[in-house]
């Protein structure tokens, strides 16, 4: 009984660690997506947060979350290739 006891409040331990990444929402998490076009001026001073489209092929929607001169938040969604090579 004593380490189901023990055992319990090892865990119990872990638990607010474990739920702390649902308190920090992704970058971004309430910003809608602006999509961009050719000739858009972006100011980007630090990237939050980018798609990772390293193992997909074609042309596949990106969305990068990033942080301007001003400390402003932005969303940008654009399209660009995968990073995985097409076989055949």
């Amino acid at each position: 009984m004593k380490i189901a006891s023990l055992v319990t409040a090892v865990l119990s331990g872990f638990a607010p660690g474990v739920f702390a990444d649902d308190l920090n929402p992704a970058p971004g998490a309430g910003l809608p997506a602006v999509d961009y076009h050719y000739g858009m001026k972006v100011d980007v001073a630090k990237v939050l947060h980018r798609t990772d489209n390293s193992g997909k092929t074609g042309v596949v929607p990106v969305i990068v979350v990033y942080e301007d001169s001003l400390g402003e938040v932005h969303k940008l969604k654009y399209q660009e290739w995968g990073g995985r090579a097409q076989n055949g």
